[in-house]
This record gives structure tokens, sequence and C-alpha cells, in this order.
């Protein structure tokens, strides 16, 4: 008896919570609309299938960064394009631009990025969203982070925001026969968020709620399960609750060829729009590229130490839901060749056992 009074109580929460959970459509994640990576669906709170971090990783877990030895420079813009009848602008975009700069304490990541989304089937509207962000190695296995972030909103009345982020990742390593194990979490949207807006939210005649949703909590688990000289296959798990109020899960794979070009494949179910008639379950897709080059006879790069560099380059497609449709590019400049060579050691033992 007593469980099932507990049971209907918690229900009771869990429903009148949901009710209370009214973001636009897409209002969790307008900010990655910006980032090809993030719309292929290869962000992950772990650093996804492969673990690959830029600039754009900061948007799920600000510990991901903790790992970059270069300085990193990012764009990205994204198009979309809608065939809802009843938007009257049938084209939306977004970008980014960010600097990544190792430092001997952190690594520090700023990023800004504009969405202008008119669409009334989508209505996020227009923003300027700046973030500093902050990921430091613990030890060779735990890194932490910390996001500052900022915003204004305007096209539905005007409002801003201002808040923080946090995470940490753990790198695990080889468990049975998944490589380079890694689990994660995050607590992001920490602040004030996006609320005195008349965008037109979710349930349309219901009371618009903040967004993205505060206190929206993230875990997630990664590993890469096929690792040969020529082909490597990965794949990361994430779950996100937004303060306990509605439920998210994405799902990646991540495979690469000879390290050089990788392909990208994200689902998505966001149970509260799937519930509110919002149904996407068209896979996203995205093709990346990676390469070295080097600056030859340029005394300031040889200076430096960025004579040779690497570009990283990706495209992707997502339907955002049935009838709206992105586009991303994203480009990468990381200058310098990245330190896999670890330290030597030698003890003064060893030089006197040599005499």
């Amino acid at each position: 008896m007593k469980r099932s009074l507990l049971l209907t109580a918690v229900m009771v929460l869990f429903t009148t919570a949901l009710s209370a959970y009214n973001p636009p459509v897409n209002g969790e994640n307008f900010k990655e609309l910006s980032s090809a990576r993030a719309n292929s669906g290869s962000l992950s709170v772990c650093g996804g299938g492969l673990f690959y971090t830029n600039p754009s990783s900061t948007f799920v877990n600000p510990a991901l960064t903790s790992n970059q030895q270069r300085i990193a420079l990012n764009l990205g813009y994204t198009a979309m394009f809608s065939s809802n009848p009843s938007d009257s602008s049938k084209f939306g975009s977004a970008f980014q631009g960010a600097v990544l700069i190792p430092t001997k304490w952190t690594v520090v990541t700023i990023l800004a990025n504009g969405v202008f989304v008119p669409f009334e089937s989508m209505n996020v509207n227009n923003t300027l969203n700046l973030k500093a962000n902050f990921a430091k190695e613990i030890t060779d296995k735990l890194s932490v982070g910390l996001g500052l972030y900022s915003g204004v909103f305007w096209g539905a009345d005007n409002d801003w925001s201002l808040g923080v982020d946090l995470g940490f990742v753990y790198r695990v390593g080889d468990l049975g026969f998944i490589k380079d194990f890694r689990y994660g979490a995050s607590v992001l949207n920490l602040g004030k968020n996006f609320s005195d807006t008349t965008s037109i939210p979710l349930r349309s005649g219901e009371e618009l709620s903040a967004f993205p949703t505060l206190a929206t909590f993230k875990l997630g688990v990664s590993g890469t399960l096929v690792s040969t000289e020529y082909f490597k296959l990965g794949l990361s798990l994430d779950l996100t609750t937004p303060c306990f109020q509605n439920f998210i899960a994405d799902a990646g794979i991540e495979c690469s060829i000879k390290d050089i070009v990788f392909i990208n494949i994200g689902e998505r179910l966001n149970l509260a729009e799937v519930a509110s008639g919002v149904k996407n379950y068209i896979p996203s897709i995205g093709i990346s590229c990676r390469f070295s080059f080097g600056f030859k006879n340029n005394s300031y790069m040889e200076k430096n130490g960025w004579s040779e560099s690497e570009l990283a380059t990706a495209v992707s497609y997502k339907q955002i839901r049935g009838d709206i449709n992105a586009v991303s590019a994203e480009f990468d400049l990381n200058l310098g060749a990245e330190d896999t060579t670890p330290p030597v050691i030698t003890l003064w033992l060893d030089e006197e056992e040599d005499e």
C-alpha cells in the first residue's frame, strides 16, 4: 500500500513538472545549430565515439577541451530551410567563431555564435551568444571544466541570459573489448535563461517556459569498438534530463578511414517533442576530413612552432523536424603539430650503472 502511494505521488509530481515544461521546438539545443559537428550527432558529453574535440564540444561539456595542446581557430555556418506552409519565412541561418588557447594552467576557449530562426514552427527567433570556457586535466584520466555564458534575444520581445556550465570526463582506458572507454557528465544552464519572450512554445496555447532549461543534466558513455591501422569504429550514448522535466537520448556512431576521413551518424529522441507531435526519426549525418600541411619559408610560423599545422573540415545534414532541414559546414585550424611522444625520464641511478 505504501509503495503504491509513493509511486502515485512520484507520478503526480513528474506529470506536474512535465506540464510546466514548454520551451520552443528545439529550444534545448538551439545554440548547437551553428556547429556541423553538433548537427551530425558527433558531439557527446564524452567526446564522441573516437574522442575528437574542438570548441564546439563545449556546448555539451566544458571539460572536453582539456586535452588540446595547440592554438585552434574555429568557424562554422548553418543554413536552414523550411517547407512548412505556416512559416512566412523559409530561410534561417546560424554562425559561430571561436579561438582555443592552451595555457600553463588551463585550456581557454572563447566562442561566439548567432542563431537566426524566423520559423513560426520552430520559434527560437534571434540570439547572439558568447561563452568563455576553462578546461583542466586533473590527472591523466580525469578532466573538469567550467563555462561562463551570456546571450541576448530578440524577435519576439527582448531578453538576456547569463549563467554557468559545469562538467567532467573520465577516461577509463580499455574495458574488455572496448578501447578508450569514457564516461562523463555535465550540468548546463545554471543561471538566468531566456524566459521573458513571446516565442511560440512546444505546446501552443500554454505558457512558455524558460529555454534552454535551468539545470540541464547530461550523462554519457562512449568508446572505440574496432581499432585497426586503416579503420576505427566508435559509439557514444548521451542521456539528458532538462531539470528532470523531459528525457532526451542521443546515440552516435563514428568511424574513421586511416584517421583522415571520418563519418558520423547521429540519432536524437526528445520525448516531449515526440509527445507533442514533433516527430523526426531520420538520422543526421556528417563527413569530416583532417589533414596536415606546412608553411614553407615563413620565419614567423617557424618561430612559433606552426610550420606544420592541421586543418579539419566538416559538413553535415540534419532534419531538425519533418519540414525543417539544416546543412552545416565547419572548419578547424590547429596551429602546430600535436605532441604524441611522452617525455623520457632518466633516473640518476640508471646513469651510474651505465658508467
